[in-house]
């Protein structure tokens, strides 16, 4: 019985010597199949995987959808993970990584492209947002890139405060609000005068919140003023709001006083003065008060001696016979 036991074992060890040289062989074919990348003798010399290029935040416009890549140099694979799950199809689509060796370093790059579909990320019911990371793996180990957020962009038809037409004294200021529309990514807000760009200066500013405000309305600020807001979705244009500057009336300095109406006793002075210091301009007010002032005056009636005028005809002779 005992040479028959030893038979068995000599067997069986030759058995398994020759699966570990198959195996050996298998894992060095799949290391010689990949440039730059050594044997298990010296896998430590073999580096980690370094991102050249890394996906960034971006949207899905409409029905185009949101490109996302990466590339890595010393990698024997690069594929992405959103949300956790790797993403080998993206809407039933086969993304393929590409692979090149640097003609100047000689160094081997994987490179990966997918697109993200607006179905992709509205079919996500997590409460976190649509989120993808690049892995680059090697037989060293695997890195993963900075996450990007892909979200669907879009901006809403309504202003939540449309500007509105106001009037304003010269001089005052004036505030012509506008709070845009929802949208993804928050959309630039500027504005247009009477249909073409506003020009800003140290007077008329636009506000960090895309408010215009203009410190010190001016006669030739009178115009029309449409907000727009846009991003990469749309763009919304509010209607126009009327920004009238108006100027209250002024009256001129008075005239000088008459001279009394009256040569002699009681009369009347007047003294006017006229509302164009400045004229009421684009619905201003009138002037208030009176235009003409009037004031009683008595002129001195001067002394005068009496006289005699001349002497009358004779009169008939009377029965005394005296004329």
């Amino acid at each position: 019985m005992a040479p028959r036991f030893i038979y068995i074992l000599l067997l069986l060890s030759t058995t398994s010597a020759l699966q570990g040289d198959d195996e050996d062989e298998e894992e060095g074919d799949i290391l010689d199949s990949h440039p730059g990348v050594s044997g298990s003798s010296d896998h430590q010399s073999v580096p980690l995987p370094v991102f050249l290029e890394e996906p960034t935040d971006t949207y899905v416009i409409k029905n185009k959808p949101a490109a996302l890549s990466c590339r890595a140099a010393h990698a024997l694979q690069v594929y992405f993970q959103c949300n956790g799950e790797r993403l080998e199809r993206v809407s039933g689509e086969l993304h393929p990584h590409q692979e090149f060796v640097d003609p100047q370093t000689g160094v081997r790059n994987v490179e990966l492209a997918v697109n993200i579909t607006r179905d992709d990320v509205e079919e996500y019911f997590g409460k976190d947002s649509f989120r993808c990371e690049c892995v680059a793996w090697s037989s060293r180990g695997q890195i993963k890139s900075q996450p990007a957020i892909v979200d669907v962009a879009y901006l809403k038809k309504h202003f939540e405060v449309p500007p509105y037409s106001q009037n304003v004294e010269m001089d005052h200021q004036v505030e012509l609000r506008c709070h845009a529309p929802p949208g993804v990514p928050p959309p630039q807000i500027y504005w247009l005068r009477n249909g073409l760009p506003l020009e800003t200066d140290t007077n008329v500013i636009v506000s960090s919140e895309g408010h215009l405000l203009i410190s010190q309305a001016r006669l030739q600020d009178t115009a029309n003023y449409t907000c727009v807001a846009e991003n990469i979705a749309a763009k919304r244009i509010s209607d126009p709001a009327l920004l009238t500057v108006y100027v209250n009336g002024g009256w001129s300095p008075w005239s000088q006083w008459s001279e009394c109406n009256a040569r002699c006793g009681r009369g009347i002075q007047k003294r006017s003065r006229i509302c164009n210091n400045p004229p009421p301009l684009n619905g201003g007010q009138q002037c208030p008060g009176s235009a003409l002032q009037k004031i009683d005056c008595t002129s001195v009636c001067p002394a005068v001696d009496g006289r005699w005028s001349a002497w009358s005809g004779w009169s008939a002779c009377g029965p005394d016979c005296r004329h």
